[in-house]
């Protein structure tokens, strides 16, 4: 006997004996009265359908994308800015000369080296957050 307890009807159901479906099921989210196709498939739950309906999970996953891109964009501003701030600049180098160049960006640091801009970043954050050396205490 498999016992579980029931999200949708909060009844205790025995899973061995088949899935407890629910049809037509309200959506937890929305609120939504839908048949049991809307849901996505969920193994774990009672009647084998997830509580949440299948356009509320297409709309949740989308605006997590738009969130993830604006935290994204805004990250890059910010490693753009305390770049500036430093003496570094972005060049642009030909990688295939000719009729239809293809180019590539290159970071360049105060002295016009190329480094990468993980390299750089890490450069700024050990100038800006100095670690004591160990010879600066006095032996006894």
């Amino acid at each position: 006997m498999d016992l579980k307890s029931c999200g949708y009807c909060k009844e205790m159901v025995d899973l061995s004996v088949g899935p407890h479906i629910h049809d037509p099921k309200k959506c937890k989210q929305c609120g939504e009265t839908l048949p049991a196709e809307a849901f996505h498939r969920w193994p774990s739950s009672a009647d084998g359908r997830r509580h949440v309906c299948s356009q509320c999970v297409a709309n949740e996953s989308a605006a997590t994308r738009v969130q993830r891109v604006i935290e994204k964009d805004t990250q890059f501003r910010d490693d753009k800015e305390k770049l500036k701030e430093h003496g570094y600049r972005w060049v642009r180098r030909v990688v295939e000369p000719g009729p239809d160049p293809v180019f590539r960006w290159a970071l360049l640091d105060p002295q016009g080296q190329e480094v990468t801009k993980e390299q750089a970043l890490r450069d700024i954050w050990s100038a800006e957050n100095p670690q004591p050396d160990d010879f600066d205490y006095p032996v006894y």
